[in-house]
């Protein structure tokens, strides 16, 4: 009986991910254009190098500074693949460089990795972020 109700939840999960994702994807399409979208970076609580990178790539995103945001979330996640904000904030940081497609790729892994967390309000912030992205792209293309 508990591996019914295990695969009866595990399941219910999965189709839950599945479009919570697949709406992210259907949010965005393409690439944007030249104008900054995001002022502020995601914070979290961490401890000891990973916190001082992390802090770091935040305070380099307050200023302007994407590149060097990229490189020490870049440096977070290589030491823990499982923190949220840093892909988080590196698809931010890389959405201002107007790279988009790594922005995205990384506002999805965040997303990913806030489902198995629970936290949807960190995946509702993320979805805004990709529909802010998509509406960039959309105002592109009604000027061109």
């Amino acid at each position: 009986m508990e591996i019914t109700n295990f695969l009866t939840w595990f399941v219910c999960i999965g189709l839950i991910a599945s479009v919570g994702i697949g709406t992210m994807i259907y949010a965005y399409r393409g690439q944007g254009t030249i104008s900054v979208l995001f002022t502020q970076p995601i914070s979290i609580s961490l401890e000891a190098e990973a916190a001082v990178n992390f802090q770091q790539g935040c305070e380099a995103f307050q200023v302007g500074n994407y590149q060097q945001a990229i490189k020490k979330f870049t440096e977070v996640i290589q030491n823990n693949s499982n923190i949220a904000q840093a892909y988080h904030n590196r698809g931010l940081a890389f959405a201002n460089l107007r790279q988009d497609d790594e922005s995205v790729a990384n506002l999805l892994q965040a997303a990913e990795l806030y489902l198995q967390e629970g936290n949807q309000t960190a995946i509702a912030i993320v979805k805004k972020n990709l529909e802010l992205l998509k509406a960039r792209k959309d105002s592109k293309k009604t000027v061109t």
